[in-house]
């Protein structure tokens, strides 16, 4: 709101055109006033109003347009907590912010823009913006996944939901009038030098339309950064031909390993290409990422065969015959395969693959290594106390490790969080615990002559080769998790 100046009275329109010019009532334009969302000058007690800045109204955008109930100090309050919740992370606003973003439309984008500078601040990997009605209050919950867990942020009002829902349309490049369907796309934002790549899905609800966002990282890390320095993978992944195969439950960090495993592979004359019906990571230039939209993963990796490739990269097999059998079929032309598939231990892998058609035959020859992978959460050393664990409790332990293959010492010493301002609960960052798997010549022998699952595993854990729960058993002996995780975490 501003006082008439020199502006000559033809050039601005009263409040009842300027509501014509609006198709509104003059009673929404006193609240739109009110609210600060229509600029207007008064004339002693008259309202007047540049034409402009009414076009410039009926041109905000859909964002905007869904704020209509909503006063503006409501937006400026939730962006104003969203800027302490970026200082506590150890940021500003200066570094989300993109000055030129102005009006409604510019705040909604800009506390966009704070949600994602905020999860990058965090070092974290997913946003959920979800409509909750509880006890007689609805809001949108926000929460982002930091070190796996999902942490509240902030419980936003309900009438932001839909400007927020459309907003994320916007930038992914999605439908703004569906809503009754499930969508997904993809958004780039630009902070100064950083780019962050964001992968969007919106779903509807009973309550509204939920948004999560995955981020894409663009730098790839390396194994020894993952904590992999002794992981066979660093040998497994330099062979020149055969499949490797990275398992896990979700959000088990399966593609950040693949994608480090890619990383060692680079720089070294290799023509490297990847076929993924979702890009997790964008791999350096040396890498080739085919664009797999309007063909299957099938046919996305029939068609590098004829690129002349050293290395194909697979998504997530997905139970997907097709797929599987041509991962196999590839190795066993010379290729070096990498892929990933869900699993919660890394011998069901193999019959898995019998299931799809691929012979055991195949299999024994080309197969170089499974890695099953866990994520666990890491102890603080700074506040970790030790715990003895009640005496049912280890035994059960002992028992379930022993037949993992890892025997626990008597002297054992196990520790549980405490919590401290260094960490969060106790907890500090995450392992990647793996159970590996290679064939032995005992190993080939027994599969080949069709010996069932458990026989399997029973010989594998003869061989040397531990189990999730007795790798992670160990890491807990050795002071880096707590045996509450392991037992939380790992199958036993």
């Amino acid at each position: 709101m501003s006082e008439v100046s020199e502006m000559p009275d033809r050039e601005l329109l009263s409040l009842e055109a300027a509501a014509e010019f609006l198709y509104v009532s003059k009673s929404t334009m006193y609240r739109l006033l009110t609210q600060g969302k229509l600029h207007g000058m008064k004339a002693g007690k008259q309202w007047r109003f540049r034409r402009e800045d009414l076009v410039a109204y009926m041109q905000r955008g859909p964002a905007a347009l869904a704020l209509d109930n909503l006063p503006i100090e409501v937006l400026d309050a939730e962006l104003a907590a969203l800027g302490d919740e970026l200082v506590a992370a150890g940021t500003s606003t200066a570094e989300s912010d993109d000055p030129s973003l102005a009006g409604e439309a510019g705040k909604v984008r800009q506390l966009v823009r704070r949600m994602v500078w905020l999860l990058h601040a965090l070092g974290g990997s997913d946003i959920h913006l979800e409509p909750v009605w509880e006890a007689g209050q609805e809001y949108v919950r926000l929460r982002l996944r930091v070190d796996g867990v999902l942490r509240d942020v902030r419980h936003l009002p309900l009438a932001l939901g839909e400007p927020l829902v459309l907003e994320w349309k916007q930038q992914a490049g999605l439908s703004l009038d569906e809503q009754s369907r499930p969508q997904d796309g993809s958004a780039r934002f630009t902070f100064g030098g950083t780019l962050i790549p964001v992968r969007v899905s919106i779903v509807p609800t009973l309550y509204g339309e939920r948004v999560a966002v995955r981020d894409i990282p663009t730098r790839v890390p390396t194994l020894d950064e993952l904590g992999l320095a002794d992981s066979p993978l660093k040998e497994w992944v330099l062979r020149p031909h055969g499949l490797l195969l990275i398992t896990g439950p979700g959000g088990s960090g399966k593609a950040t390993t693949r994608a480090a495993c890619v990383r060692e592979l680079t720089n070294r004359g290799l023509n490297i290409m990847a076929a993924e019906d979702q890009v997790e990571y964008v791999f350096p230039p040396e890498v080739a990422q085919l664009k797999v939209e309007g063909f299957t993963p099938a046919e996305a990796v029939r068609a590098i065969l004829k690129q002349d490739p050293d290395v194909i990269i697979i998504g997530e097999l997905r139970g997907d015959p097709q797929l599987a059998q041509a991962a196999a079929l590839h190795a066993e032309l010379g290729h070096l395969v990498l892929a990933c598939l869900h699993a919660y231990d890394s011998i069901s892998t193999l019959y898995d693959f019998l299931e799809w058609g691929v012979k055991r035959s195949l299999l024994v020859d080309n197969v170089i290594g499974i890695v099953n992978q866990h994520l666990l959460l890491k102890l603080c050393p700074a506040c970790r106390r030790e715990q003895a664990p009640e005496a049912d409790l280890l035994a059960e332990v002992r028992k379930a490790a022993t037949q993992g293959g890892y025997h626990v010492p008597d002297a054992a010493v196990f520790h549980a969080p405490v919590g401290c301002d260094g960490c969060h609960e106790g907890y500090a960052g995450r392992l990647a615990l793996q159970e590996c798997f290679t064939f032995t010549p005992a190993l080939k022998a027994a599969f080949l002559r069709g010996a069932p699952r458990e026989e399997l595993t029973a010989l594998a854990r003869e061989e040397g080769q531990l189990s999730s729960f007795a790798v992670g058993v160990r890491k807990a002996a050795e002071g880096v998790t707590s045996l509450e995780e392991v037992m939380r975490r790992l199958p036993h």
